[in-house]
C-alpha cells in the first residue's frame, strides 16, 4: 500500500520519512487521511477513504482514537529526537 503523506502539515515537517516508515499501515493512513488536501474533507469522506484504502470499517470514534494515539507516538520521537540533538550539541 502506498502512503501520500504531506510533510507540511503542523508538526510532520520535522518528521523523517524514516520514521514514518515504521508506522503500522493503519497509522500511516490515519495520518495520510488528516493532513494534505484529505485533512479538508467531511468526516463521511475521510471514514470511506479509510475503509477503501485498508479494508476494513470505521467509524468517527475509531478515527478519533487512532489519529490521537498516532499524534501522540509522532510527538514522543520528535521530542526524543531533539532531546538527543541538544544531548549532542552539549
Amino acid at each position: 500500500m502506498k502512503i501520500d503523506i504531506d510533510l507540511k502539515s503542523g508538526f510532520l515537517q520535522s518528521i523523517k520519512r524514516e520514521v514514518l516508515q515504521t508506522l503500522t499501515p493503519e497509522e500511516r493512513a490515519v495520518i495520510e487521511v488528516s493532513t494534505g488536501e484529505m485533512g479538508n474533507k467531511p468526516d463521511a469522506v475521510k471514514l470511506g477513504w479509510l475503509k477503501m484504502h485498508t479494508r476494513e470499517t470505521w467509524t468517527k470514534q475509531r478515527y478519533v482514537k487512532a489519529l490521537d494515539r498516532t499524534m501522540k507516538k509522532l510527538r514522543a520521537v520528535v521530542e526524543a529526537e531533539s532531546g538527543r540533538r541538544s544531548e549532542d550539541k552539549s
